[in-house]
């Protein structure tokens, strides 16, 4: 009867401190808030902390009430911490050097739909990969005659991405997409923190995600090529 009070005891000790104590050894642990933007035609509910997505909403905005002569030099920054900040930035560049380095603009936007498909699908909650067409909208409202303008330069962009070694070299922690999901509003607006194990895959299932970017991107430079094909007959 002894043995099994402790016991009880320690698996209750366990369940208390598993959030607290031995979480502090957790890097991937994240403490979700709610944050509310009042809008004039509606409320906006937010997931924020840690660098979820509304602080990188927040960080986008700022940068894009920044004026068109300051394109070449957010373009330069951003692209030079394309492996620091969340891929989602790399849709500024594209943005702002649409018209003047359309061969720049083609890559951020490549290398930003690869990462950001491989961040969002290395999340636990599968609504997550809702951000791969949010985030699109950032690319600009160039992108589509951008791409339907040159179907060689297209193919060329999107081959230097798949083949150039960078679609998985993003430091960036994923949680800026993962928060983006359902799990992470729930626990924010609970003000639950949470633990890697409740929104990041294990790393031993990362190569999944590898595979679905990079048979995706294969996929589209297929097609590229299959319409160049077919307009050249």
């Amino acid at each position: 009867m002894r043995s099994f009070s402790i016991r009880g005891f320690l698996v209750m000790l366990m369940s208390v401190l598993g959030a607290s104590a031995f979480a502090q050894d957790d890097p991937n642990l994240r403490n979700p808030t709610i944050y509310v933007v009042e809008q004039e035609d509606a409320i906006a509910h937010y997931v924020v902390g840690d660098e979820a997505w509304g602080n990188v909403m927040v960080t986008l905005g700022l940068l894009r009430d920044q004026g068109p002569e300051q394109d070449q030099a957010i373009a330069d920054q951003l692209w030079q911490r394309r492996d620091i900040n969340p891929p989602i930035f790399l849709y500024e560049v594209t943005r702002r050097v649409a018209d003047t380095d359309p061969v720049r603009a083609l890559e951020a936007y490549f290398l930003a739909r690869g990462r950001i498909l491989y961040d969002a699908s290395r999340c636990l909650d599968s609504t997550a990969l809702s951000v791969v067409d949010a985030a699109a909208v950032f690319a600009g409202d160039d992108l589509v005659d951008l791409m339907q303008s040159d179907p060689d330069r297209l193919e060329a962009s999107l081959a230097n991405v798949y083949n150039g070694g960078e679609l998985f070299t993003g430091q960036a922690s994923p949680w800026w997409a993962c928060s983006f999901g359902d799990a992470a509003y729930i626990a924010a607006t609970n003000e639950a923190a949470m633990p890697g194990n409740q929104w990041l895959k294990t790393e031993m299932r990362w190569q999944e995600s590898r595979d679905l970017v990079s048979n995706n991107t294969q996929y589209m430079l297929e097609l590229i090529r299959a319409g160049i094909e077919a307009q050249n007959e």
